[in-house]
């Protein structure tokens, strides 16, 4: 089963095992925790995309490490008058390790 889900602002292509860097997530390393925004669901071949279907899925997730990014630079710079500005950028990223996808019965 596949899963595309939005997390963090981007959206992601996943499935049981993928391992994927996200933006920092307010969980800590080793917590588990449930995705909810899934925007569709592969299953045995068939596509759903029905929003009333997705509500019964959820992907959850584990939190495996945590890192920082690449650095970004960014210089400013005005002609003729020396004024310059460097400054420096690094995003905290989170890896977190996708457990399964998870259905809940619409009858409960």
């Amino acid at each position: 089963m596949k899963a595309i889900i939005g997390i963090s602002g981007r959206q992601f292509h996943v499935q049981e095992g993928d391992i994927i860097e996200i933006f920092r997530v307010n969980h800590k390393k080793g917590e588990q925790f449930s995705i909810q925004d899934v925007a569709a669901i592969e299953k045995d071949g068939v596509l759903i995309l029905d929003s009333a279907s997705l509500k019964n899925y959820s992907v959850l997730a584990e939190v495996v490490d945590e890192k920082k990014g690449e650095k970004i630079h960014v210089f400013k710079k005005k002609k003729k008058t020396g004024y310059h500005r460097k400054i420096g950028h690094r995003d905290c990223i989170s890896i977190i390790k996708i457990i399964g996808i998870q259905t809940t019965d619409a009858t409960s």
